[in-house]
This record gives structure tokens, sequence and C-alpha cells, in this order.
């Protein structure tokens, strides 16, 4: 049986016209995901693990990685005095070792400053 050709013509007007079902998913943010969290995350996946080796525990705990930007590894430490010994473990050898050792993008030099680090459990 063929169908109406004025309920065609209604059908397809209906089609163009109405409003659109609002889009509720999360699709919009997969953009925004991968550049402020994926990312970095698996740019500093391989640093972490070669900065807890490198680095004391009883140091590395009061540190976060915070960043990995131009060449500019930045670290959050908890304490002017903790920064210090770092600066210092760092100029000994410990930056050449990890910029040998370090197969991802190229790092230049470490940015530390003092800032809040949660607690590690």
């Amino acid at each position: 049986m063929a169908k109406d050709p004025y309920q065609a013509h209604l059908d397809g007007l209906r089609k163009r016209r109405n409003w659109k079902d609002p889009d509720l998913s999360l699709g919009f943010m997969v953009g925004q995901f991968k550049r402020e969290v994926q990312k970095p995350y698996e740019q500093l996946g391989e640093l972490a693990v070669i900065w807890g080796e490198l680095v004391p525990e009883a140091l590395a705990a009061h540190t976060r990685l915070m960043g990995l930007t131009r060449g500019v590894l930045r670290v959050a430490v908890d304490s002017s005095g903790r920064l210090y010994e770092l600066d210092r473990l760092l100029r000994s050898g410990v930056f050449d070792e990890l910029v040998s050792r370090h197969k991802g993008k190229a790092v230049r030099r470490v940015d530390l400053k003092v800032g809040r680090v949660q607690q590690r459990r």
C-alpha cells in the first residue's frame, strides 16, 4: 500500500523543523579530558617511575610531579628545607641520570617550588 503523499510531506517537515533532543552525553569533553588528564598522565607516568628510583623514598614522599611543559619539569615540594635538599641532590648528578634514563619528551631543567603535596598512603 502506498503512503499518502500528504502524510509523507508532514513527516518530512517534522524531521526538519522539530527541536532535536538535547545531547546529554559527555562526548564534548573527550578532547578536554585528553588534553588536561590523559596526556599529562602519560608524560609523567614514566618520569614518576624514574623519579621514584632516583630520589630517596623519604624525600620523594614530600614531592609531587606537577607537569612537563617545554622541557621544564615542575615539582612541588612541601617545605623549603626539603626543597634545598632536593636541589642539592639534583645538582649532584641525579638530574643528569634522570635526563639520560627518560625516553619521552626532553627534560631540560627541573623547576622546584614550595607547594602543597598530598601525603601518599
